[in-house]
């Protein structure tokens, strides 16, 4: 009876200083854990989504690279547009020299070859500004999936999620479950300062 009392207080003891490491355990620098919503915490598929219309309006970086683009795109245009003026205008005065009779026919032809020339070298800009806005988009989505997916996987291995979907309104997932929504906490990773 007595050495029932002695391993029982022996594990109580043991427990209590187990209990005791853990309390005043420094906490760990990684990332917080994120805890599932209750209806996941079971057995089972766990599934979460981010709601990718939140994330277009709140993630700062591709806010950022949305209007880094659309001010070059802004720029490219303008740019065109005031050669294509000069350029039309360039023609306007040719006719108006033709029209006039007072220049010889082959200096009107060799200053209709140049403008035309002119004409396919300004197609040729605009086809490659158009190729390098495409490419240069294309850079930055890649990078936003880059960034979102590296996110996605540290809360996955956080937490354990088999599936992780992208929600819009209006997409192909039709309604979910508000209490499955991760779209707050990969924001914050996201926008987390490094």
């Amino acid at each position: 009876m007595k050495n029932i009392s002695l391993i029982l207080n022996g594990v109580l003891l043991v427990a209590v200083a187990i209990l005791f490491y853990l309390q005043f355990q420094k906490p760990s620098t990684a990332t917080p854990l994120i805890t599932p919503p209750v209806s996941m915490q079971g057995g089972g598929i766990k599934i979460a989504y981010v709601n990718a219309d939140t994330l277009k309006a709140k993630y700062e970086w591709m806010k950022n690279q949305e209007a880094a683009l659309n001010q070059r795109l802004a720029n490219a245009e303008n740019s065109m547009q005031g050669k294509q003026e000069a350029l039309q205008n360039d023609f306007l005065k040719l006719q108006q020299k033709a029209e006039s009779g007072n220049f010889p026919r082959a200096e009107l032809e060799k200053e209709a070859e140049q403008l035309e020339a002119r004409r396919t070298k300004l197609a040729d800009e605009a086809a490659r500004l158009e190729r390098q806005l495409a490419d240069d988009q294309k850079k930055a989505i890649n990078d936003l999936y880059g960034n979102l997916e590296q996110k996605l996987k540290e809360l996955q291995s956080q937490i354990g999620y088999d599936y992780i979907l992208s929600y819009s309104r209006g997409g192909q997932i039709l309604l979910a479950n508000d209490s499955l929504d991760i779209t707050k906490q990969v924001l914050e990773l996201l926008n987390a300062k490094k």
